[in-house]
């Protein structure tokens, strides 16, 4: 066998075993699906990365992932791609007002755009707000969808609340974890799947010094 192909070799069955036996991953205890459709007939979108987000250093929020049809971490290609994404965050918290979560969401938007940016989008920021009331408890889920040519889908625990026309929305909405001033730089690593890949690397590391 060719030398400097046997590493390439290694790595990818580093990660075929990685993956090939499971259809989910664990995040800090919440079980994600590898794959997920958001139409019967839609692409399949992948996992693209996941990660815990905590405020104050402590305290378990949620657990963020984020599915693309073509997995990437280049987060302007993530933010400006036409396809269908996800993004999704499952609650950890016992109890605590949707409004509250989508106030937060809000804040961290307005973060990443410029002042300019979010007069235009600021109906869709009231739209975005009104979908959220009523207590989120542990468990449940939030997906943030983007349905290319359509616009943004929001999905909170289980309820379909409709949809928000067009994509500089959704754009926005992604900068909230993966722009230039994300929630959190640990959750941005891995939801853009860095973090996997440097436990890929450190796979192949070890199994060379063996």
């Amino acid at each position: 066998m060719v030398p400097h192909v046997f590493p390439a070799i290694v790595l990818s069955l580093v990660t075929l075993l990685a993956t090939s036996h499971t259809d989910a991953r664990e995040v800090s205890g919440v079980t994600l699906k590898e794959q997920v459709r958001l139409a019967p007939n839609g692409p399949v979108l992948s996992l693209n990365g996941a990660g815990l987000r905590r405020t104050f250093m402590i305290v378990k929020t949620y657990v963020g992932a984020l599915y693309l049809e073509n997995p990437s971490d280049d987060p302007a290609q993530v933010m400006n791609s036409q396809e269908s994404k996800r993004m999704l965050f499952h609650v950890l918290l016992n109890r605590v007002s949707a409004r509250k979560v989508a106030r937060a969401l809000r804040d961290a938007l307005v973060l990443n755009v410029t002042d300019e940016a979010y007069k235009s989008l600021k109906p869709s920021v009231e739209q975005f707000l009104s979908m959220f009331d009523g207590t989120l408890h542990e468990g449940d889920e939030c997906y943030i969808d983007y349905l290319p040519g359509v616009g943004t889908r929001v999905t909170v625990a289980g309820v379909d609340k409709g949809i928000i026309p067009g994509e500089a929305f959704y754009r926005a909405m992604l900068a909230i974890w993966v722009g230039d001033h994300p929630v959190s730089r640990t959750l941005k690593a891995e939801i853009l799947g860095e973090k996997t890949k440097t436990a890929q690397a450190s796979a192949w590391q070890r199994h060379r010094d063996n």
